[in-house]
């Protein structure tokens, strides 16, 4: 082997060969990873599945207590410093509030209809923005209407509860 042979110029086509795999396999094998799920990508996204699964469940939990005038759930399903932004006023309302008027009588929940809801999860919070159609007797007079509501939610152990509601009429 002479010394222009082993100079890193030299275009020994063994060498040459090698170096032209290693390039290639260099090039090829990225793609082919990228596109592969991980199983940790696999189980934050089930994981997220479930997450939203169980925020819909509380959602409808939520929504059937209002409509049979069951205050039971809903005092497992509101957070203790829960409050809703009214859609009518945009008056703060409590949760004691909020169960006080469902359980003597002053609101009641004649319809819900559900029209459209989204529900994003980050983690231990999920936002829950929801088209619905509401007829409630309040105070003997008829309220209520098409309204937009976002419900934030808070994961608080096992359980999903609701600690913010804030609602807008729908402009016809």
């Amino acid at each position: 082997m002479n010394e222009d042979d082993s100079s890193p110029t030299s275009l020994n086509p063994v060498r040459m060969r090698c170096m032209l795999f290693v390039a290639a396999m260099l090039l090829v094998t990225p793609p082919l990873t990228f596109g592969q799920t991980s199983p940790s990508n696999t189980s934050r996204k089930t994981q997220h599945e479930e997450a939203r699964g169980q925020v819909l469940a509380t959602d409808d939990r939520r929504t059937e207590a209002l409509r049979r005038g069951d205050s039971a759930p809903l005092r497992q399903i509101y957070a203790d410093d829960y409050t809703l932004v009214t859609p009518a006023t945009g008056a703060i309302r409590s949760k004691a509030e909020q169960i006080n008027d469902l359980v003597s009588g002053r609101v009641r929940y004649e319809k819900i209809e559900v029209t459209e809801r989204t529900i994003r999860v980050y983690g231990d919070v999920a936002i829950v923005l929801a088209r619905e159609t509401y007829s409630i007797l309040q105070a003997g007079e008829q309220v209520g209407g098409d309204i937009r509501f976002t419900r934030t939610y808070k994961k608080f152990g096992t359980d999903w509860r609701v600690i913010a509601t804030h609602g807008s009429f729908v402009k016809q």
